[in-house]
This record gives C-alpha cells, sequence and structure tokens, in this order.
C-alpha cells in the first residue's frame, strides 16, 4: 500500500500549548469573508424587497450581492489556506511567541486592507472590493506555495513520498481552478443580468408611473376637467437642484388653479440617474425624504449631465406618453412661470391641434464659440429648423405624440433645438409669445422669467410671487435694465437688434444674415426684394411717394399708409357716410397716412380735412398713368393694363376688378393698409407690426370649393394690411389679370376668391412667415345679409356698439347693398357714427369745437372667485385685437371734434397754440411726454398745433391705477382732462370704475 500522501496545510506538528491559539487565528482570518457574507445578503435581501421608488443603491442589484458573496467565500478560502501555511512555516523556523505576533499582526493589516478596499469603491459596490481582494490573496498563495516547497526548510521525507509535491500542481488546485470556476461564474451571472434586468431607474420610472395612475389619483389627471395639463419640471441632483425645487414648490407652482371641472393638472420634477456615486451618496438620502413628503419626483433611465439634457428631455416626454392630458408644459426649475396666466389661457383655447407655443427662433446656426456651454459641433446643416426657448413651451397632446413616435432619432446638444429638428417633418411650426423669456430682463406682462445663479445680483422667485398675490406690477422691484426680446427698448441700457437679429411679430427672433439660411419656405415664396427709396426717384406725392417706394415703407412706421380707392362719380355715389368713414379712421389713428387713389375725385375734394392737419392725398390715376409709373407686376399684367378699355365694354364689373387690382400693386409697391370707403373703424389696430386679413362667411354652397374650411370661410380683401413685397400679391395678380385668365363676367375672381384660393393652397407656409387671418367678429361682425338690419333703429345699439368694439377693430357697411339704404336714427351704425365722428365733412350737425371723451372709464381686473381680491389685467404689448387697459381709444376715445368753419378761402392748415393739464386722484398717467406715471401732467404742444396734432397726442394718454403694497386698489378714481386750442377751453373729467372679470 502506497504511503499517504499528507495534507497540503497541516498543523499537526503544532506545539501542544499553542493549539487553541492556532486556531484562534484561524478563525480571526475568515472573520472578514464572513462579515461580506452577512452584509451582502442583507443588501441583497433589502434590494429585492425595496420600493420602486428608492432612491438609494440604485447601482447594484440583488444578483451583483450574490455574486460579492461568491467572492467573500473564495477570499475566506485563500486566507485560511494562506493563514495554515504560514502558521506551519513559521512556527517550524521561529519561537512560538514571535510567530504569534507575525500571525497576529498579519491578521490586523488583512482587516484594514479590506476596510480600506470596500470603502474605496463604496457600499453599493459588492463585487469590485473582494475581486481586488482575491487578487491579491491569490499572489500571496502562489509566492508562498512556491518559497515553502523550495526554499523552505521543512520538506516530504522523500522516503514516505518518492515522487515528492509538485508545487505546480498545488497552484492549480489551490489558485487557478477555485479562482477561473469563480470567474466563470461571475461572468455568466453579470451577462444574464446586462440582458434580463432593467435599470433600477427605469423600474422607477415604469412602476412610479404605475403608481400615478393607480395610486396617486389626486395629482393624476382624470377625464372629469374640461382642460387637462401635464407640467415637466427639469431639475438635478446637486444642492442648488434640492434648493430650486423648494422655492418652485412655494412660489410658482402656487399660482396654479385648483382642480376643478374646466381645470387640471399634474407635475413631476425631472432627474436622471445620479450623475456619480458622490452625488448618490451625499443627495440620496436627501432626495428620498423629498420624494416622501411630497412624491412629486420622477428619476429616468438618462444621464443626469448637462451634456444629455436632450435625452432626458425626451425619455420624459415618452413617460407622459402614457397618460391623458390635453396640453404638456416643459419648463426648468428656475424659470417663474405664471401659471395662472397660462392657465386661463388654455382653458379659453380649449383642446386643439399641432400646437406648439414658446418663445420662437427661425433661422438660427448653431452656436460655435468654444467658451459657450451650448457650442454644438454636430448639426451640420448650416440653420436650425424653427424652435423655441427651453424656458417654456407647451404642446398640444397629439404633438407629443408625434415627438415620442417610435423610430431612429438624432439628438444635439440643446434640447429645445432638437424638438424643433424632430417637429421639422412634421410640419409643424410653433407660435410665438415673447413673454416667455431666459434671459436677465422683466416686463409686467412676461408668463416666464428666468432666475438664474449667473445673475447679478441674484432676484428672488419669492418677491415676485408676492407681488402676484397682492396684485403689484409683476416687475415692481426688479431690475428692469435690460431690453427684452421682441419688447420696446425705450429706456433699456441695450437692445436686442445689438445681437445680429430682428424681431417678426410671428416668427418670433430671427437671424438677420439671411444669405443661404432656411427661410422657412416649403411651396412658396414670401416676399421679393424691393427697390428703396432713391435721390433720383420721380415723386408722385411730394415728400411722400415716388414710382419706387414712400418714406414710410422701408422703415418701422410703414403701417401709417392707408390706402382706399374710389372710381365712382362723386357727384352721384359720394354720401357723407363715406366722409364719416375717413373721420372713424382718423378718431382712432390720427397720425395716418391715408392715400385715395382716384380717377374721379378732385385734389381738394378732402380740404376741409387737410386744412385741420390730417394727411388726406388724392392719387390720381389712368391706364397712361399707371403704364408709365410701371404699375404691373410682369409682361402679362402689363398687357391686361393696355387693353383696359376693352375691358370696361366687356363687363358691368370692371370697376371692380379695377379695384381689386389696385389694392394688389399699392400694397405690393408700398405697403400699408388698404381699407373700403364702406369700412368703419370702432378700434384702431392694436399693433403696427402684424400683417392681416380679416374673414367673413359665405353663405352659398358652391362657394364650398374654394373656401377655407367647412364652416365656408373665406378671406375679404376689404380691410387688410401687409408690408410692401408680399410675393403672394404678385402670384395673385399674375394667376387672374392676364389675357388668357381674365374673366370680366366673375365678380369675386380677382378678389376674395382669388386670395382663398391662394391662401388657402399655402396656408401653412403664409401664418408661418407673418400673414394672420383675422375671424370675422374682428372686422365683420355683420354679414351681407346682417348689416340692413344694423341700419334700423335698434333696442340698445350702444350696448351693440360697445360688443362689437370688445370682440372687433372695424364695422364693414357693404356699400353693394347698403348704398342706397339710409342710416337710421337709434340705428348700431347711428350710434356708433355718433360716436365716432370728428363732424368735420360739409353739413356736419355739430360746428363748433368741443371735448370728446368717455362718461366712465371701466378698468377691468380679473378675479379667479368672488372671493379673492382681483387682479390688473394686462393685455399682451403688442397684441392686434385685445385693448390695452386703461388706453383711451375705441369706445373710450378722448379727442376733440368739431371747427370753427372759416370763410377764408385759403388750403392752408389751421393751426392755433394748443396745451393739455391731465390730473388723476389715485393712480397715474402715462404719454410720450413722461414715461414714467405721474399724476399729474403738462404738456405745451406749442403755437403752431393742429387739430391732428393734438388728437394724436391725446391718443397715447393711458391711464394706470395705483399700486401700492400696503393696500389693494378699492377700484374708483378720477381724471381730468383740460385742454386748450386757441381761444377753445374745454374739460373732462371722467370717473374711473373698476370693473371685475372672471378669470
Amino acid at each position: 500500500m502506497p504511503p499517504l500522501r499528507p495534507p497540503i496545510y497541516s498543523a499537526r506538528d503544532m506545539p501542544t500549548p499553542y493549539l487553541k491559539l492556532s486556531r484562534g487565528l484561524r478563525v480571526l482570518c475568515l472573520c472578514p469573508a464572513v462579515w461580506g457574507i452577512y452584509i451582502h445578503l442583507q443588501q441583497a435581501n433589502a434590494i429585492q424587497g425595496r420600493d420602486a421608488r428608492a432612491l438609494m443603491m440604485m447601482k447594484s442589484s440583488a444578483l451583483d450581492n450574490y455574486v460579492g458573496i461568491l467572492w467573500c467565500t473564495l477570499g475566506g478560502l485563500w486566507s485560511f489556506w494562506l493563514t495554515n501555511n504560514l502558521i506551519r512555516r513559521w512556527f517550524t523556523h521561529y519561537e512560538p511567541r514571535p510567530a504569534m505576533i507575525r500571525l497576529f499582526t498579519l491578521a490586523v493589516i488583512f482587516w484594514f486592507s479590506v476596510v480600506s478596499f470596500v470603502s474605496y469603491f463604496g457600499a453599493d459596490e459588492p463585487i469590485w472590493p473582494w475581486m481586488a481582494i482575491c487578487a491579491i490573496l491569490a499572489v500571496a498563495q502562489i509566492i508562498q506555495t512556491i518559497h515553502f516547497r523550495f526554499r523552505g526548510v521543512y520538506r516530504l521525507d522523500p522516503q514516505r513520498n518518492p515522487r515528492g509535491v509538485d508545487p505546480r500542481m498545488i497552484i492549480l488546485r489551490t489558485v487557478l481552478i477555485p479562482g477561473g470556476v469563480v470567474s466563470f461564474i461571475t461572468m455568466m451571472m453579470l451577462l444574464h443580468q446586462n440582458n434580463t434586468r432593467p435599470s433600477s431607474a427605469e423600474t422607477l420610472a415604469s412602476t412610479g408611473a404605475t403608481a400615478i395612475a393607480a395610486i396617486n389619483a389626486a395629482k393624476q389627471i382624470m377625464g372629469s376637467a374640461q382642460t387637462q395639463v401635464m407640467i415637466l419640471i427639469l431639475t438635478s441632483w446637486t444642492e442648488k437642484g434640492f434648493h430650486k425645487r423648494q422655492t418652485f414648490r412655494g412660489t410658482t407652482l402656487r399660482l396654479l388653479p385648483p382642480a376643478s371641472a374646466q381645470f387640471a393638472f399634474t407635475y413631476k420634477f425631472i432627474l436622471g440617474e445620479a450623475p456619480s456615486p458622490r452625488a448618490r451618496e451625499s443627495m440620496g438620502p436627501r432626495i428620498r425624504e423629498e420624494q416622501e413628503e411630497h412624491d412629486d419626483l420622477l428619476i429616468l433611465p438618462v444621464s443626469d449631465t448637462y451634456e444629455d439634457l436632450s435625452y432626458k428631455v425626451f425619455k420624459a416626454l415618452e413617460w407622459s406618453n402614457k397618460f391623458k392630458f390635453d396640453f404638456l408644459c416643459k419648463t426648468d426649475d428656475d424659470i417663474f412661470v405664471r401659471w395662472d396666466v397660462v392657465a386661463r389661457e388654455l382653458i379659453e383655447l380649449g383642446p386643439t391641434h399641432y400646437y406648439w407655443r414658446g418663445l420662437g427662433y427661425w433661422d438660427i446656426p448653431p452656436i460655435t464659440n468654444p467658451d459657450n456651454k451650448n457650442i454644438d459641433n454636430q448639426f451640420k446643416l448650416g440653420v436650425f429648423p424653427p424652435f423655441v426657448a427651453g424656458s417654456l413651451y407647451i404642446f398640444s397632446r397629439d404633438v407629443v405624440t408625434l415627438l415620442t413616435y417610435p423610430g431612429p432619432r438624432f439628438f444635439t446638444k440643446n434640447e429645445d433645438q432638437n424638438v424643433g429638428i424632430w417637429l421639422y417633418s412634421y410640419n409643424i411650426k410653433p407660435i410665438h409669445d415673447k413673454r416667455i423669456q431666459q434671459w436677465d430682463v422683466c416686463e409686467n406682462d412676461m408668463i416666464a422669467k428666468h432666475f438664474s445663479d449667473a445673475f447679478t445680483p441674484v432676484e428672488s422667485m419669492h418677491e415676485m410671487y408676492r407681488n402676484v398675490i397682492e396684485r403689484r406690477p409683476l416687475c415692481e422691484g426688479f431690475r428692469q435694465v435690460y431690453c427684452a426680446a421682441c419688447y420696446s427698448c425705450l429706456g433699456r441700457s441695450n437692445h436686442w437688434k445689438d445681437w445680429g437679429v430682428a424681431c417678426d411679430s410671428v416668427k418670433g427672433i430671427t437671424n438677420l444674415q439671411k444669405n443661404g439660411l432656411y427661410q422657412g419656405k416649403l411651396t412658396v415664396d414670401i416676399k421679393d426684394p424691393m427697390p428703396t427709396l432713391g435721390a433720383r426717384d420721380e415723386w408722385i406725392l411730394p415728400g411722400l411717394l415716388t414710382d419706387t417706394s414712400s418714406i414710410y415703407s422701408d422703415s418701422d412706421d410703414w403701417a401709417r399708409l392707408h390706402w382706399a380707392i374710389w372710381t365712382t362719380d362723386p357727384v352721384t355715389t359720394w354720401q357723407p357716410r363715406h366722409f364719416q368713414a375717413i373721420e372713424t379712421l382718423f378718431v382712432h389713428n390720427p397720425n395716418a397716412v391715408l392715400i385715395i387713389l382716384s380717377n374721379t375725385l378732385s385734389a381738394d375734394f378732402f380740404v376741409d380735412y387737410t386744412r385741420q392737419g390730417y394727411r388726406i392725398h388724392i392719387l390720381a390715376f389712368s391706364k397712361d398713368l399707371l403704364l408709365r409709373r410701371k404699375w404691373f407686376f410682369s409682361p402679362n399684367t402689363e398687357d391686361w393694363l393696355k387693353r383696359w378699355d376693352e375691358w370696361a365694354d366687356a363687363g358691368k364689373f370692371f370697376p371692380v376688378h379695377l379695384a381689386d387690382y389696385l389694392r394688389l400693386v399699392a400694397l405690393y409697391k408700398y405697403g400699408g393698409l388698404y381699407m373700403d370707403m364702406d369700412a368703419l373703424w370702432v378700434r384702431a389696430p392694436g399693433d403696427g407690426m402684424t400683417e392681416f386679413i380679416g374673414a367673413d362667411m359665405s353663405d352659398y354652397d358652391g362657394d364650398r370649393v374654394w373656401t377655407l374650411d367647412d364652416k365656408n370661410t373665406y378671406l375679404a380683401n376689404g380691410v387688410m394690411r401687409f408690408q410692401r413685397g408680399r410675393s403672394m400679391f404678385r402670384h395673385i395678380a399674375d394667376s387672374y389679370f392676364t389675357l388668357t385668365n381674365y374673366d370680366p363676367e366673375c365678380f369675386n375672381c380677382g378678389g376674395p376668391k382669388a386670395f382663398t384660393m391662394y391662401v388657402k393652397a399655402h396656408r401653412a407656409t403664409l401664418e408661418n412667415n407673418g400673414l394672420r387671418i383675422l375671424p370675422r367678429e374682428a372686422l365683420y361682425p355683420y354679414n351681407w345679409k346682417e348689416i340692413e338690419a344694423a341700419l334700423r333703429p335698434s333696442k340698445n345699439p350702444e350696448e351693440e356698439i360697445q360688443r362689437v368694439e370688445q370682440h372687433g377693430i372695424g364695422l364693414h357697411l357693404y356699400g353693394k347693398v347698403t348704398s342706397k339704404k339710409a342710416i337710421e336714427d337709434g340705428s348700431v351704425v347711428a350710434a356708433a357714427l355718433k360716436v365716432w365722428n370728428l363732424d368735420i365733412f360739409p353739413n356736419a350737425p355739430l360746428s363748433s369745437p368741443t371735448l370728446q371723451g368717455p362718461d366712465t372709464l371701466y378698468y377691468p381686473v380679473t378675479s379667479a372667485s368672488s372671493s379673492s381680491p382681483p387682479s390688473l389685467l394686462v393685455a399682451p404689448q403688442g397684441s392686434l385685437l385685445e385693448k390695452e387697459p386703461g388706453t383711451f381709444r375705441g369706445i373710450d376715445a378722448v379727442f376733440i371734434r368739431g371747427i370753427h368753419r372759416s370763410a377764408s378761402s385759403s388750403n392752408a392748415p389751421i393751426t392755433k397754440k394748443a396745451a393739455v393739464i391731465i390730473t388723476v386722484q389715485e393712480g397715474f398717467i402715462i404719454s410720450d411726454v413722461s414715461a414714467a406715471g405721474a399724476r399729474r401732467i403738462e404738456m405745451d404742444l406749442g403755437e403752431n398745433v393742429t387739430m391732428a396734432q393734438l388728437n394724436t397726442a391725446l391718443s397715447r394718454i393711458r391711464y394706470v391705477p395705483p399700486s401700492s403694497s400696503s393696500r389693494i386698489w378699492d377700484g374708483s378714481d378720477q381724471v381730468r382732462i383740460q385742454v386748450s386750442f386757441g381761444d377753445m377751453q374745454r374739460e373732462l373729467t371722467i370717473p374711473v370704475v373698476r370693473r371685475t372679470i372672471k378669470a
């Protein structure tokens, strides 16, 4: 029988007194491994049973901890074998006491090493520290095995074991095989986990979504509200992000109206995964407590770094697409949002389609400055498609679905530009809202203001929240040094034009460098290059109009130009109502310049008005004059003009067609506002920028083939305003006023039908490039069938006029229908002419000058409920149809009417010394003379002042109610206006009354 091979590691030679102590040392070497196994078992059980919304231990899974236990076991085995071998070696070479000291010291060093590795890798890393410990133990095992077998004093007896013990076999059996088995098992387990387990953050996202839908019913949007809004607020794992969320909850979120049958909302702060273990360890417990307290955090399986912001936003939109809502609002945790205003506007808008609103940008190239954190080197197409600022944007529900539709996506660095890229293929263009700003600016009508840590000094959301709650102007107490984009820069230290951009009323911020840049053109060109005013141009109207341009056409005052046409004999067709129509224009816009194209009116037909300073010019025309001035678009339209006489004999509608043609040429060459002579104004358009045309409804079913929609909407060219060079006018003229296309018997083919068909074919492109179609009530509150009733007496004509003025700016009389109908006393039209008349025209009932103004100025305020204090109503600046509160315009117009008729035949303007004194008891008056509000304003207009200049000054005054942090305005005040004009002395006292309007 062969001799037995002794155990690889044995302590049989240990002296008897030290047997118990040696066993104790063996137990000590196992303590770190046992401790590691216990800790990782606890962590594995905690992970398996933890709440899916927990914010700790997100990096390691239960399987990770089981793999860690495997490596702990291997480390314990190797440390036990190493300790046994060292006991045999050191008790052979040393005295027992020094050997015991060495072994105990080694055990302490081993424990310290284990603690150091675990601390370095972190408690959430169960595998790496024990792999490192095992690697060190494996190297030590190999070294001691080789050294013990070849150089140690103790060797096996060759007679009892003649073959000896091969150290390579010992290393294979004790190191390579156990280590290889454990490594293989680790590899298989981790590969399985990588293929099957979602990240903990993804589990949080999916589980959180289920929890919201099933559990958190109070915050989840349900189907009962008419308008349902989802709010996503981007935030971060930083200390600043934590404090910003607290501020956001305590200020701007409190402005959201309570849930009701009309409105409901839910909101979530959006975070990614912790950007680093340090961030998770430092902020994780606080964020977990925050989630337990507020339950409004959403952790997504994405990076939380700024470089991955686009992907973070996309995952947030993807998550939100699981729920039912009407609108989604995305903002940041450092943006103060007027949620009360946003909610009110979304309720008024109601559920809609393809809605995308924000601070618009067009033709913007990528940032290439390496010092700018928003530098983008990935986008290679020159300029970005239209996009909006990321500070706040609003989507309708269908846009969110389109954005998250499965498929490949291109991600740039900046999320706002990314959204524009994704929506470009759907031909969805943003609705520009300048009230959303992202710079260090403040305007009282803003709905989104940025509060950045980079602003100096740092201002507080709490102060702005108090301004809103206490009914003060939004920016009271805030710096208003810098000019907000697309706002007036009067009195500010800079101008947004200095940035190299322009501001379009529809697009928003646009790049001035147009060469080679995206223009938003899809199927049609928008504007043609036009000649500028030259020194050698021939004057048609001296000092005003040349054959190529006008003094206003290329300036910011282009909208001062007004055009009208008169082609019939004034002896038989001109009526007092036509004078009165012109007077309604000058009542509301005394600074207007009216050019009437006429081949029948004499040059001094409006001498009574020009003597009062009103600018009315008669521009005579004929076939020869039009051809000489090149009032045509192309050789085709030139040939059509040359056959004028033939067309006049061919059909009864030629005067109408000629008027249709002339307005096309006038607006194309010079720009401005065209108005029919039967168009009455009830209020001036609210801005001088928006290009518009009015809509009306046809009641002929046969028109549905060319009208805009199923409501039979068509575009009426009776009132419209455009800048010069609009290609639309050239296309319309070239499509109809040619030898081959002209039909003398078609009444509206060159007018409403031509406009409607062209806009219908290119509507999206035209609206995205500045065209605004006004609703019917804006310019045509009565259609051609209803207008006759407006000429007959009615029960409350004054109230009806107020309704018309509240919703629109004009009133059309449809001269073809009403020219032979009398305007009866007590009718709506008569009431309008009574209020808005200058009484200058011949045979006017009032001749002596007087001061006209409202009996009472009603200042509108809003109140969400009867129990809440009212807040001042602020109309959007630059709004076309909305009347700014406190202005003396429309039904509240203040002006001088009536004249002293003189027997003098001189056509020279009548000028007089004029002065205006305005006092107010409680509030303030603002005028061009004083940029700041004052309780008393004195305007000395000078010696040579015309009636038009005096009325221009009066039209610009505005009342502002008192603003005090200590009390709320009691709703009453009094404005006193004293006017002297030559020997005329007039005084008007106007009570101011607050009128509460439901929000």
